[in-house]
Formats: structure tokens, C-alpha cells, sequence
């Protein structure tokens, strides 16, 4: 993950009520997370606060990614409505070895990074998988998940989305496309964002999280 995206990483999170409803174990590499009314309605509640909070945090602090003329104008992002059919427990499959990589960034450098496992899982049917990285110089316990996919440059910003995660020891993650949010450049061109690998590429299209942008 990139400096950049670290204040919002660290304030935008995911709700404690989804790790409490992961399992000890699992009989394979995901399931989905199911709720019960209750749950449904706090876990919506608690999405929906994060989204006021972040729109907040774009039209008033000085480290918003927004040009002072965008944030004069600004109202809020665009989202997909929640989905709670995108939320998944997924095993890690960890590499053994993990390879240190380059990936490339929109201004044109090459940041380092760690190919750490991948996340196997099924979004209608079709089998997918996400590779997991970490950035070198980064949180030593940042997992970094960047997709694209085919909402990409329709409803979703063209260059894909980012979802961060915190390493743990028990290798069951949540991953969650609802909190899937754009990269700083999507919103500034000022700003040099990691490219998603094409090996990240989701072939469906994935209805959750953040919309594009438009200022205009």
C-alpha cells in the first residue's frame, strides 16, 4: 500500500462485527458471511457511517486528495449500495518462498513488493483468485489487494480498486468489496498510484464498494 493511501487506510476499516462472525476453521478457501437481520442492520449502519465520514474527510482536511476548486464543489463519492453478497471468508494461501517483485506506478516508477499468497474464492460461479502483496516499506502487517474488473471505466474507476488488510496469524481474512476504494489518482492527477498487476484482473463484475469519479 502507498503512503498516500495511509491516513485513509487506517480510518476507514471494515467493522469489528465482521471478525467476529469468522470461524475458527473452514473446510475450504472461502465461504460467504452470512447475517442475521440484526447483524445485517449494524453491519449496514456501520458501512454507511464510514461513507459519511470519509466524505467528510474529502471536503474538509488539508490531506484530502481533492484540489482546493474540487472541494468547494464537492457533495460525496459514488458507491454501489452495499452488497452483502461480496463479502467473503477466505483462506490465505501463502507463499513459501515469497518473491520480491516490482510493480509498476502511474508516475512511473517501480515500487517494491513481496508476492505474499493469494485469496481463492467464487463471485457467480466463476472461480477467481487475487494475488496478495506487500509493499516494501510499507507497515510491516499491511496486506495490500489490488482488482480490477468489468466495471472498470463504466461504473468504476479505469485504473481499478484498491482493499487493504492487517496480516494475522490464523490466515482467515474477510474480504469485503464493499470497502473496495479508489486510489488517490483517480481523483488527482497529482498523485502517483500502483497500477494493478493484470494477473489481478477479475473477470465479473464487481457491483461494490467505490463508484468513478466525476467533478464535474
Amino acid at each position: 500500500m502507498s503512503s498516500y493511501s495511509a491516513t485513509i487506510s487506517r480510518s476507514f476499516r471494515p467493522s469489528l462485527l465482521i471478525l467476529a462472525l469468522l470461524l475458527a476453521s473452514c473446510s475450504s478457501n472461502f465461504k460467504h458471511v452470512n447475517f442475521d437481520s440484526r447483524e445485517e442492520k449494524v453491519y449496514i449502519d456501520d458501512l454507511l457511517s464510514l461513507r459519511q465520514q470519509k466524505n467528510n474527510f474529502f471536503k474538509m482536511n488539508p490531506e484530502s486528495p481533492l484540489t482546493s476548486r474540487q472541494r468547494a464543489a464537492f457533495q460525496h463519492l459514488n458507491y454501489y449500495l452495499p452488497n452483502l453478497d461480496l463479502i467473503f471468508q477466505v483462506n490465505l494461501l501463502k507463499n513459501p518462498n515469497p518473491k520480491r517483485i516490482g510493480i509498476g506506478a502511474t508516475g512511473g516508477e517501480t515500487r517494491p513488493a513481496e508476492e505474499y499468497g493469494e485469496f481463492q474464492f467464487q463471485i457467480d460461479g466463476k472461480n477467481l483468485k487475487l494475488h496478495i502483496y506487500k509493499m516494501l516499506g510499507d507497515s510491516s502487517d499491511e496486506l495490500f489487494v489490488p482488482f480490477t474488473d468489468q466495471t472498470c471505466g463504466n461504473t468504476s474507476y479505469f485504473g481499478g480498486r484498491y482493499i487493504d488488510m492487517k496480516e494475522n496469524r490464523s490466515g482467515i481474512y474477510t474480504l469485503d468489496f464493499n470497502y473496495a476504494y479508489n486510489p488517490y489518482c483517480a481523483y488527482n492527477h497529482n498523485f502517483s498510484c500502483p497500477i494493478v498487476p493484470k494477473e489481478n484482473h477479475l473477470d465479473v463484475p464487481v457491483k461494490a464498494g467505490e463508484m468513478k469519479y466525476d467533478d464535474r
